[in-house]
C-alpha cells in the first residue's frame, strides 16, 4: 500500500505539472481504507501531500514534491511517516512516454 499512495500521488503530479492548478482526491479501498489528498501545482513544480488511514484504524501520512527537470521529464521526493512514527524517505524519476 505504501508504494500505492506514492504512486497515485506522481500520476496526479503528472497530469498538471506546467500549468498552475490545485487538486484534491478521496478515495475508499477495497478492504475499507480511506485515502485523502491534495496537491499544487505552478511553473513546473508540484507538490502533494495526505493521510491514508487503513482498515484497521493505522494512519499514513505522505508528502512530496516533484519539479520538471526537462521537456516531459520530472524528478521527485518524498516522504512517508507510519502509524508507529517510522519515517521512509524516497525519490524518483519519470518521464512522459514517447520524450
Amino acid at each position: 500500500m505504501k508504494t500505492s499512495m506514492l504512486a497515485a500521488s506522481a500520476v496526479l503530479m503528472l497530469s498538471t505539472a506546467g500549468q498552475a492548478s490545485e487538486w484534491s482526491t478521496h478515495w475508499r479501498g477495497p478492504n475499507g481504507g480511506a485515502y485523502e489528498g491534495s496537491g499544487k501545482c505552478s511553473n513546473g513544480a508540484c507538490q502533494s501531500s495526505g493521510t491514508f488511514t487503513g482498515p484497521l484504524g493505522r494512519v499514513w501520512h505522505h508528502s512530496g514534491d516533484a519539479h520538471q527537470v526537462a521537456p516531459g521529464q520530472w524528478a521527485g521526493e518524498g516522504k512517508l511517516i507510519g502509524p508507529n512514527g517510522g519515517t521512509w524517505q524516497r525519490s524518483w524519476t519519470w518521464r512522459r512516454a514517447g520524450d
